[in-house]
Parts: structure tokens; sequence; C-alpha cells
């Protein structure tokens, strides 16, 4: 009889498991864990990626924080600077390798506006857009990097602490 009951109890406790391990794994496929969804599906790997990005008038803010794209795409982005005409408030985008957001804003202001506020061939930049004038839209294409998150700012002096997001290679 204690073998039919230890039977039972470990076929129970198969069961419940797999379960666990089926339902915990379909969680992690739908994106559980409390994360929201992108906005919008990224595109299949290799594909063409075109993301619109814009200040928020003349507030330093992105109106994006946030972007996911698939590994191997070829992405282009487009920067819009909606700063009032006259303002002199500039902006770039400038993607950077994870932990070097500050150390790249900080070289960029030592660079000056010559430079676009970017250290010249700086290996820990991936793409930068040339600073945009007040109604000015400018672009980059690049290769989407590695899988990762990696950070994103505009370099112009004082713009990095509050323009910043993060960039997400899936």
């Amino acid at each position: 009889m204690a073998t039919n009951f230890s039977r039972r109890g470990f076929l129970r406790t198969a069961v419940v498991t797999g379960g666990l391990f089926a339902g915990g794994a379909l969680i992690a496929a739908c994106g559980g864990g409390g994360e929201s969804a992108p906005a919008q599906a990224p595109a299949a790997s290799g594909a063409p990626v075109t993301l619109e990005i814009a200040s928020k008038g003349d507030a330093l803010e992105y109106d994006k924080t946030s972007f996911e794209v698939p590994a191997g795409s070829k992405v282009t982005l487009n920067l819009k600077n909606n700063a009032s005409p006259g303002s002199g408030v500039h902006h770039n985008w400038v993607l950077v390798r994870p932990g070097t957001i500050d150390a790249v804003a900080a070289d960029g202001i030592a660079a000056g506006e010559a430079n676009d506020y970017l250290k010249p061939n700086d290996n820990r930049v991936i793409a930068h857009t040339k600073m945009a004038k007040e109604g000015e839209i400018v672009s980059v294409t690049f290769d989407a990097p590695a899988p990762g998150t990696y950070d994103f700012l505009c370099s112009f002096p004082g713009h990095a602490t509050l323009m910043r997001g993060k960039f997400t290679v899936k």
C-alpha cells in the first residue's frame, strides 16, 4: 500500500511541477513579469526598422524614452527638434554602449560645438545624429548592435541628465 501511495504522490508532484514549469515558460514567453509590451511590435530580425523620436517643445525631454528592435536589423532613426524658432535649443540622439552614458556626455562637452558635442572617433558611441536646430529633422541609419540594452542621450551640454532612454535589441 505504501508503494501505491508513493507512486500517486510522485505522479501528483510531477504533474504539479510540470504544470508550474509550463506556466512559468508561458508567462516568460508572453512577456510576463510586470513589463509592459512595446507600443509597436518589433520587425522581424534583419528587416529594416524606422524609429521616430522628437523633443517636447522647448523642454529638455524626448517624446519617447525606450525603443526595442530585433537583432540584425537595419535601423533608421529620425529625430525632430520641436523647439521654438529662435530659442537656440539644439538636440541630437546618441546611442552608446552600456555603462558609458555619463562619460560620453562629459567628454562631449569637452569636445565642443564644432564636434556636435561628441568626442571624435569615440568607440563608446554606436550611432548618432548630427545636432538638430529648431524645427529640423535629422536621421541616422545603422546596424542594430548585439542583443542587449543600450542607453541613448542628447549630448548638448546640460541635456543628458534629462534627455536619455533605453534602446533594447532582442
